[in-house]
């Protein structure tokens, strides 16, 4: 009895989200189709996003310095600065999109530059073997190849999200209907 109950239970759930599977598998399908057919509009449009939000942030803290009550004159000032800085940030972003973009691109570069020697420092004093020398070399060889290709690497990874929406959107669908399926075995 228990296990009709579940079933029972399975099932109604299931009709009643299935129609928010096939919105969602719809959208990741549609995203991915036009992540894929423009890559630098979608890598403009994030950007422009994001500096919208740093803009809107900005301008709280700086209202925040003005209105919350809490605060002494070091916290005040701080909320300035620092929405002062997220403002100008986030204007930044708005009127250079792409490049704010590649520029956040050479910046994973370096990181994996600065991660690729750690590696190798780390190796030798000791800590790692010949397999962690190879790591290194091509964690830092890798850092070099994104800021060398800085442009190519952003539109690669816009194009990567959007092959990844699209699977996501296939599977979705692949789920909805095979659990759909089984369900209507069951009856």
């Amino acid at each position: 009895m228990a296990r009709q109950a579940g079933t029972t239970e399975l099932t109604g759930f299931f009709r009643q989200t299935r129609i928010v599977w096939g919105l969602r598998a719809a959208a990741a399908l549609i995203l991915g189709i036009l992540v894929l057919v423009w890559p630098q509009s979608t890598v403009n449009v994030l950007a422009v996003i994001l500096g919208i939000y740093f803009v809107i942030l900005g301008i709280i803290r700086i209202v925040q310095g003005f209105i919350d009550k809490d605060l002494n004159g070091g916290g005040k000032a701080a909320n300035f600065i620092l929405g002062a800085v997220i403002l100008a940030a986030g204007v930044i972003v708005i009127r250079n999109p792409f490049e704010t973009a590649v520029f956040i691109v050479i910046l994973i570069g370096v990181s994996w530059i600065f991660e690729g020697v750690a590696t190798l420092i780390d190796t030798a004093r000791g800590n790692g073997s010949g397999v962690t020398i190879v790591i290194g070399i091509l964690i830092a060889l890798a850092g070099v190849l994104v800021i060398l290709f800085a442009d190519g690497v952003t539109i690669a990874y816009a194009i990567f999200f959007g092959i990844t929406l699209i699977a996501v959107g296939v599977l979705d669908l692949v789920l909805l209907i095979t659990v759909g399926r089984v369900l209507a075995a069951r009856k």
